[in-house]
């Protein structure tokens, strides 16, 4: 009888800690999000357009505000374009997080968007962005 309790509560221990191990991710690729993350950070907000897009997939797509979404790079050339001319915007991740597999990640954090009104009013508008990343061709 104690040799049998003995063997479930190994088993037991066994399962707990294989799972809490398979659980994590690597912090490693939560690192390379964010630092990528800023790295877009950077570009966008210097209204560098070329360098912006470049961040995106062929297919990427981007929902701004009061606009319809902008999907492939023709139409985030022409978004990303109008937002340069139009409104100073930056953001901070707060949080992120990676799929096991390591191959889906996402960023959430704060956004902060300036900008002027049809009759030159400053305007400040204030939320939370939310960013998918997805690892292609094994990057």
């Amino acid at each position: 009888m104690r040799s049998e309790r003995r063997i479930v509560a190994g088993l037991v221990f066994l399962v707990v800690t294989a799972g809490a191990a398979f659980g994590q991710t690597s912090g490693k690729s939560e690192d390379a999000i964010l630092a990528a993350d800023a790295a877009w950070m950077k570009v966008y907000h210097a209204k560098d357009l070329a360098k912006s897009v470049a961040f995106c997939d062929e297919q990427g797509s981007m929902l701004a505000p009061n606009v319809p979404i902008a999907t492939g790079k023709d139409a985030l050339v022409k978004a990303i374009a109008i937002d340069f001319v139009n409104d100073d915007l930056t953001w901070h991740a707060n949080k992120v997080g990676v799929a096991r597999s390591s191959d889906l990640g996402y960023t959430s954090g704060n956004v902060r968007k300036q900008f002027q009104g049809l009759f030159g009013e400053d305007y400040l508008r204030q939320g939370e962005v939310s960013d998918r990343v997805e690892k292609t061709g094994g990057r």
